[in-house]
């Protein structure tokens, strides 16, 4: 599903891409009877556009910006409201609150940040990430413990941060 667009102009796109990303990723891990609530997806894709927090408008910030509001609204508002079965998260992460919703919206970002574009300041080409993220088992634990607690308010700035790291982990030449 590469190529996810967080931030489509109509927002109803978005809807559908985010229940259809989560509808796959749940059946592909063998889950039935998901309890989604479509209308806090909304509330998450509306809420996210209308109070993005950094001193660029949306349409000017990175896709690093843009993925870590779109996570830390998402885990604020939790609109999956049933736990992943311990099959699925594993034995750590299924003692973590709120995990569903930390692991769905970081696997989402990781693919709407793959195949990005990013507009270095001394280029007049985009670097395009090419290469999708990757992270041990280890760190994709602690990386879901920590976001399951995230909100815009604080931690905005940090899950922007370790996005743009992650990313140019796999993606080197697009550091800048």
């Amino acid at each position: 599903m590469s190529g996810v667009c967080l931030y489509h102009n109509d927002m109803w796109v978005d809807t559908i891409n985010m229940v259809a990303f989560i509808n796959e990723f749940t059946r592909e891990s063998g889950l039935e009877d998901v309890d989604i609530s479509v209308p806090k997806i909304q509330g998450i894709l509306a809420g996210m556009r209308m109070d993005f927090p950094h001193f660029e408008e949306q349409d000017k910030a990175s896709p690093f910006k843009k993925a870590a509001n779109f996570i830390c609204y998402f885990n604020a508002e939790r609109p999956l409201a049933n736990p992943f079965p311990a099959s699925v998260a594993g034995d750590f992460l299924h003692q973590v609150s709120n995990h569903q919703n930390a692991i769905v919206s970081f696997l989402y970002a990781c693919e709407a940040l793959h195949g990005a574009s990013l507009h270095k300041r001394d280029c007049k080409e985009p670097c395009v990430i090419a290469n999708p993220i990757k992270v041990s088992r280890h760190s994709f634990e602690d990386i879901i413990d920590a976001l399951a607690v995230a909100s815009p308010q604080s931690h905005f700035k940090i899950v922007s941060v370790l996005l743009e790291q992650l990313v140019y982990k796999t993606n080197p030449e697009c550091q800048y």
